[in-house]
Order: structure tokens, then sequence, then C-alpha cells
């Protein structure tokens, strides 16, 4: 997960001597893309626009400068979208939500949406369904339909012998610890019985209300048109 943000990492900072210099390495690196950005032309590919306004907007989260980080992530994903590139749209989400502007949780929902949707990177699937599980109510159940939804994804993508399907299992065990408090394994599988989280037919319908609730009817993507190319394309 070391390419996405953290939002703590600024206060790691021992004192406030190293504060200021981690402020200085952002704004020399702030410099450093918007010379970029500023220097690219109508022939520079499209990709490469779009990573540098989402680095852009990263170091911004990263100033606290969430309207600056919520415009660039913005453009991010309106060149993604419109260019069918749908993992950098979900990065661009991601900036987004952690910008914590006023439509963050929006932005949530369509990161969640189209990295379930698309068979992106897994990484970045289970980095966005990890914020929803933070982002719910304690003792939720919309923690435990997003933490199994992440492992059904990983299992499908990865195999489950890989270190990402590991993680999936860990957050669901610990989703089973907060949410019921299950420590040991029968009762693990008794608490993944009665939510019915062996049954995808039954979590990727719950995950999807959770995502409605989040974006309710302001969808930045044509979703009909999207499922419509994913079923003549047969994926």
């Amino acid at each position: 997960m070391g390419k996405y943000l953290n939002k703590e990492q600024i206060f790691d900072a021992e004192d406030g001597e190293d504060l200021y210099a981690n402020e200085e390495q952002l704004v020399a690196r702030l410099e450093f893309f918007e010379k970029q950005l500023s220097e690219q032309t109508p022939d520079t590919p499209v990709e490469e626009r779009i990573n540098t306004l989402l680095e852009i907007a990263r170091i911004q989260v990263e100033r606290y400068k969430g309207a600056d980080a919520w415009e660039k992530a913005m453009a991010a994903f309106d060149l993604a979208k419109d260019n069918e590139l749908w993992e950098l749209a979900t990065e661009a989400c991601d900036a987004m939500f952690l910008s914590e502007g006023p439509d963050a949780l929006k932005a949530l929902g369509h990161a969640l949406w189209l990295s379930v949707t698309f068979p992106i990177d897994p990484e970045i699937t289970v980095a966005m369904l990890q914020h929803l599980v933070e982002e719910s109510p304690k003792g939720a159940d919309t923690k435990a339909y997003a933490a199994a939804v992440a492992h059904y994804i990983v299992s499908i993508r990865r195999g489950a012998n890989d270190d990402l399907t590991f993680f999936a299992s860990q957050m669901i065990a610990s989703v089973a610890d907060e949410h019921s408090h299950v420590t040991d394994q029968s009762t693990f599988d008794l608490w993944r019985k009665t939510l019915q989280l062996d049954k995808p037919e039954v979590f990727l319908p719950k995950l999807s209300s959770a995502v409605e609730q989040l974006v309710g009817d302001n969808w930045w993507v044509d979703r009909d048109t999207i499922r419509a190319k994913l079923d003549a394309e047969g994926k």
C-alpha cells in the first residue's frame, strides 16, 4: 500500500524543524511538477498529463491544501474518464477523497464503483475498500461487506497464495473482531456465515447499496454505457 497517501505522515516529524523541512521538500516537489505541467503541450501523452496532475494533487493533500488538490484531481479524473483510463480515474477519485472536500465521500463512492467494476490493479481496489472500512461507523455491517469484497476480488485477480490475499484476510479478521469481538476460528466461521460473507450474490449488492448512498444521484460517469460496453466485450 506504499503508493497511497498516508494522511498522518506529516505528523511523524519529531519536531518543528522536521515539519518545516518536510514542507520545504513538498514545495520543491510541487514546483517541479507544476513546471512540468506548464511545459506540457497538446502532443503530451494524456497518461503523462494525468499522472502530473495526480502528483500535484497528492502533494497538496499532504500540504492540507484541499481545494487545490481537489481541482487538480478532478482535472485528472475528467481526462482519465474521457480516455477510458479507469485505473487512473480511480486514483484521481482517491486523491479527491483524501482532499477531504465537501464531496469527498462522493469521490470515494466513484472510486469504489470503478475499482470493483474494472479489472484494475487489485492493490488499488483494496485501498479503496479499506477507505470504506475506515469511514463506516463502528460496528456497521458495511465494514464487513467491504472487507469481504476485498478478499473476493483479490482472490480472483491474484490467487489464494498472494500476499495481498493474506492482507485481505487480515482485514476481514480485524473487522470481525471490532464488529462482534470475534477472536477464534469457530466464532469467525459463524460470524461469516451469519452475515453471508461467503456469498458474493449477497455481499456484492450490499456494497453496491453502500456506494449508492455515498454518491446519490450525482454520478460523474455513465454507468449504463459502461456496463453495456463491458457486456459487449465479455468482461
